[in-house]
């Protein structure tokens, strides 16, 4: 056989060996498919999390421009846009996912379900990431395992089947580790650039990720390879991160702190003991033994460590740091990709732990039946979100022609979902003009705090439509007095107290499922407050 075809089969089997982590990782997707649906995901109101019709509304709007073949400026379009849908911050947050999902929605259509896809897409990232981490320590069954192990915490499929950017932050910084490893294996230029590519995607998602940029120096220093640190394409990483990411940090860097809190609210100490306790508590019991004996067996087995370890440890550690410096009170989704780092550190000391043995086909073996009982057990075990009726009551306005492109003020406890709807259902988006009663009638800050009612009686707030407010629908949502907030209570007793002025509309009321009302009052000119 001439030398150039013995050669061949080699470089197959590596180019198999470079595609399996693709096709596993449509088969991570199509699992995560599976659950937002069988859950309900695909169907559910925006209320998981108050951020959601924000990311919604934000992508939606950049579709749009897109769409609209951004003949007017950015700063315009927003802008109109804001004052038709008040509810987005683009801008305040980066906006690389939100281009994801707006190329999504161009490709798929704008829905929910759509905007999901995202998110799955992520989370099986980051299943991916972690057996590219794995294959080569703990081989590939093993860590196949340690894959599907991930999707199916109840913590990862709560936020995968949630609009919200933190599951695409993890993948990104796991990716951002596996590229460099790449580049430590073999530091050229290209490599360089695609590592600094994925560090510059993760803070251009959140700033969460931020600490993604000290890592390449971090693990650099601590396996010695000052080597690579004085060449070339060591600067060329940094150089793509700042051509990417430079710009728009330098652009908005006046409203990062926006929002954010001016202290922490616990001493370091207390923050580290409840960070750690959010970190592990991410995994089910038997699971969380298992993740701190791995880690503890890793720690004694010091002398297996690799680059492999140290990228992933400082990729858990960066992130848990950086958390720990940060003033913002401490919530399981900012531990996704921590829980990834842990459950890698944790099968790489058990496959250091049992390298010594022959059992390694048992091992295996016992690892994909603990596994499937996992997957069996945890599958859709998260919290979901209860069923509403906002996209019923959406479609009862959208469906009216006499309603098409009015001003409507939005029912008040759920103002940003209920926008994310209208943001759905209105086919000449942006068509209606929407209207939020919390910053009509009230003042607060970034979190809902020191609330304050600009109106302290019906009458007055009754006047204000005709001087500074004027609407023509209010969407009302009947719930007991002792949840109303000031605006609120007055607004129920406008429009319950027989105005003249609010005529209830006969196609609604609708009844919830928990006993409350939706109710639509339409303006009626010429008549007094």
């Amino acid at each position: 056989m001439p030398e150039h075809q013995t050669e061949a089969k080699p470089s197959g089997l590596k180019r198999l060996r470079d595609t399996a982590p693709l096709g596993l990782s449509l088969i991570f997707l199509l699992l995560c498919v599976l659950v937002q649906y069988s859950t309900g995901a695909w169907n559910a109101a925006f209320t998981a999390y108050p951020d959601e019709p924000s990311h919604f509304i934000s992508s939606v709007m950049i579709r749009d421009y897109f769409a609209s073949g951004m003949t007017s400026s950015p700063m315009s379009f927003a802008r109109n846009y804001y004052s038709h849908y008040p509810f987005f911050a683009v801008g305040y947050w980066p906006p690389f996912y939100y281009l994801v999902t707006a190329f999504t929605f161009l490709v798929l259509g704008v829905g929910r379900a759509q905007a999901l896809v995202v998110s799955a897409l992520a989370a099986a990232g980051s299943a991916t990431m972690l057996v590219i981490l794995l294959r080569k320590r703990c081989g590939s069954i093993i860590a196949c395992c340690a894959g599907f192990v991930f999707l199916s915490l109840p913590e990862v499929q709560h936020w995968f089947s949630t609009v919200m950017t933190d599951e695409m932050v993890a993948f990104l910084c796991l990716a951002a580790g596996v590229r460099l490893l790449i580049y430590l294996e073999r530091p050229t230029a290209g490599n360089a650039a695609f590592c600094g590519i994925c560090c510059a995607c993760a803070v251009l998602t959140k700033y969460s990720a931020a600490y993604i940029c000290v890592v390449p120096v971090a693990a650099c220093l601590l396996l010695r390879r000052f080597d690579i640190m004085k060449k070339p394409s060591f600067l060329i990483l940094y150089a793509t991160f700042a051509a990417l990411a430079g710009p728009w940090i330098l652009a908005t860097m006046h409203g990062i702190a926006t929002g954010l809190p001016s202290v922490q609210s616990d001493p370091v100490t207390t923050r580290i003991v409840s960070s750690a306790r959010i970190a592990f508590g991410i995994f089910p019991l038997p699971l969380m033994i298992f993740v701190l004996l791995g880690v503890v067996a890793l720690i004694v087995l010091h002398t297996t460590w690799q680059a492999d370890v140290v990228v992933i440890a400082l990729l858990g550690l960066g992130s848990f740091s950086l958390l720990i410096a940060s003033p913002v009170d401490p919530e399981s989704r900012y531990f996704l990709g921590i829980a990834a780092a842990l459950l890698a550190l944790a099968f790489a000391g058990w496959a250091a732990a049992l390298s010594r043995t022959d059992a390694s086909a048992v091992v295996s073996a016992l690892a994909v039946v603990l596994t499937i009982a996992f997957m069996a057990t945890h599958l859709g075990a998260y919290p979901h979100t209860p069923n509403s009726s906002i996209g019923l009551i959406v479609r009862a306005v959208t469906s009216n022609p006499a309603w098409a492109g009015k001003r409507i003020v939005v029912a008040s406890d759920v103002e940003g979902p209920m926008i994310a709807e209208f943001a759905i259902q209105d086919h000449a988006r942006p068509g209606y003009m929407l209207l939020r009663p919390s910053k009509l009638f009230s003042d607060e800050d970034w979190f809902g705090q020191h609330y304050i009612s600009r109106y302290d009686s019906v009458q007055r707030l009754a006047a204000s439509f005709a001087r500074k407010n004027p609407a023509d629908l209010i969407i009302w949502h009947s719930r007991p007095s002792y949840v109303l907030r000031t605006h609120e209570r007055l607004m129920d007793q406008m429009l319950s107290g027989g105005s003249l002025s609010w005529r209830k509309s006969a196609s609604l009321p609708i009844a919830s499922s928990d006993g409350s009302t939706w109710c639509v009052y339409e303006f009626v000119p010429g008549q007094a407050y």
